[in-house]
């Protein structure tokens, strides 16, 4: 049996990032992770991207991975907004030199391969951190005073805290609730890289198309391309589905054709937060302690607020476990569960109809003193 001080279950960007936070205060840590070591992987094929607010930024200059990331990101200038219909612009708010003023760092979208590559790489070369690839995890269990994790092999980790950063399906998550989280409908989820259109942009534009049964995001991707999001509502039939599709504006219908066609679907709904983030010697991070709605593209930022926020709770009770566990509950449940409501609000309305579609789009249309903050979600 391995005992060690701190665990985290998980090496995505979300259980990465957690250990670069904790190493960074001083604190030694173990990951396990079920899949294979990314930077062994083939770099060929198209790569999911992501948009990296300002405050995500800022964790990741903290870390000291900023610039290692930058020559491979597009600084977004531009967010538009449109109504899937009939394209007409909703809102338009330039971002580019305006949120790096406001907010101190850009507004930048980055292949989510090149995020956790780099943040592997960081991990591999830290003297405090120990990763381990392809080690299964068949059970976790909360023994009061430690947390034990099985692997298949008989192999056993036993950990002084336990952090749980395997996503939306987590095991520790489990632990730590009982019942279905699910508070909203289920949505549909298509995700594909498409080639280029002709009217691409000059300058990188993140671009929305909003309407009654689905919702769309543009963005272009940083290694050639657009990345395509379509978020449909899953109790739509098939046959509706491309009713849906025939009848939205152009651009968009072009855009998400070959999405609709090939790509598989993920069903997602909006959880409820968990009502405690910790019991004895566990916590959750990222996906693992709320899944949210790709709507707005929130999931990775808000992974990294969770890392940066694990990392300071545990320097601030000089490494005792329960103040530590307990004071980064403290910093980041309120803060994450406002998040998801924000989330929450904004898919409603992307999905409005009737009078709560014209409503909104007047509100859509003000130009707000803090608009460029609601864009980007840095409130």
């Amino acid at each position: 049996m391995e005992h060690v001080p701190l665990l985290v279950l998980g090496a995505g960007v979300d259980g990465l990032a957690a250990a670069l936070c904790l190493a960074h205060q001083g604190f030694p840590v173990e990951l396990l992770e079920r899949g294979a070591d990314p930077q062994s992987l083939d770099d060929a094929g198209p790569s999911g991207s992501m948009i990296l607010r300002p405050s995500a930024a800022r964790v990741l200059h903290g870390l000291g991975l900023l610039e290692t990331l930058r020559p491979q990101a597009l600084e977004v200038q531009r967010y538009t907004h449109l109504d899937a219909a009939s394209g007409q612009p909703l809102r338009k708010v330039e971002l580019g030199d305006v949120a790096r003023a406001r907010f101190g760092y850009p507004c930048l979208i980055l292949a989510r391969r090149d995020l956790r590559r780099v943040l592997a790489e960081a991990c591999a070369a830290d003297e405090m951190i120990g990763v381990h690839y392809e080690c299964r995890p068949s059970a976790v269990e909360d023994i009061g005073d430690a947390a034990l994790v099985s692997l298949d092999g008989g192999i056993q980790w036993r950990a002084e805290a336990l952090v749980g950063a395997d996503g939306a399906s987590s095991r520790v998550r489990a632990l730590l609730e009982s019942g279905d989280g699910a508070l909203s409908p289920t949505f549909v989820v298509r995700r594909a890289t498409v080639a280029a259109s002709a009217g691409e942009p000059a300058h990188p534009e993140l671009r929305v198309w909003s309407g009654p049964q689905l919702q769309a995001m543009r963005l272009p991707a940083p290694h050639g391309g657009a990345e395509v999001v379509l978020v449909m509502r899953a109790d739509l039939p098939p046959v509706e589905r491309e009713w849906v599709v025939s009848r939205l504006e152009p651009e968009l219908r072009r855009a998400i054709s070959a999405v609709v066609a090939r790509e598989p679907e993920q069903v997602l709904a909006h959880q409820r937060p968990l009502s405690r983030w910790t019991r004895n010697r566990l916590t959750v991070l990222g996906a693992a302690a709320q899944p949210f709605l790709p709507h707005a593209g929130e999931e990775e930022n808000q992974t990294l607020l969770d890392a940066h926020a694990l990392g300071a709770a545990f320097d601030r009770s000089d490494g005792r476990i329960l103040p530590g566990l307990a004071g980064y509950e403290t910093l980041r449940a309120p803060a994450r569960a406002a998040c998801a409501a924000r989330v929450a609000e904004f898919a409603a309305l992307s999905h409005a109809e009737g009078l709560t579609r014209r409503l909104r789009d007047r509100l859509w249309a003000r130009e707000a003193v803090d608009e460029v903050a609601e864009v980007l979600g840095e409130v």
